[in-house]
């Protein structure tokens, strides 16, 4: 499984990562993203400006980096982590509460 490290390194390589965006933690602050491993799996997550906190995944190696990139709108500078079909349909349709996964 890739670390939170490795993915810090990918992303940082080709773009500024916001402070608004964190890797490996969970911190609910209004407007927060980011990315944490959870059970085994990577999973995308969003604070609302109340706080409220939804995940998207779970998501492997390859396609964390996409949705990462997804999420800070530099999927492009990304391509060669581009979804699969599957992967895709879950950045779009799937969001979970912490107590769903």
């Amino acid at each position: 499984m890739i670390k939170k490290e490795e993915i810090e390194r990918i992303i940082s390589s080709r773009v500024e990562i916001p402070e608004t965006f964190v890797v490996g933690d969970i911190i609910r602050r209004p407007n927060n993203l980011g990315c944490v491993e959870i059970k085994g799996g990577w999973y995308i997550y969003r604070v609302d400006d109340r706080g409220g906190c939804t995940f998207t995944g779970p998501f492997d190696d390859q396609a964390i980096i996409y949705a990462c990139a997804q999420s800070l709108r530099v999927a492009k500078m990304f391509s060669e982590y581009k979804f699969s079909d599957e992967d895709r349909d879950k950045y779009i349709d799937v969001h979970l509460l912490f107590d769903e996964i």
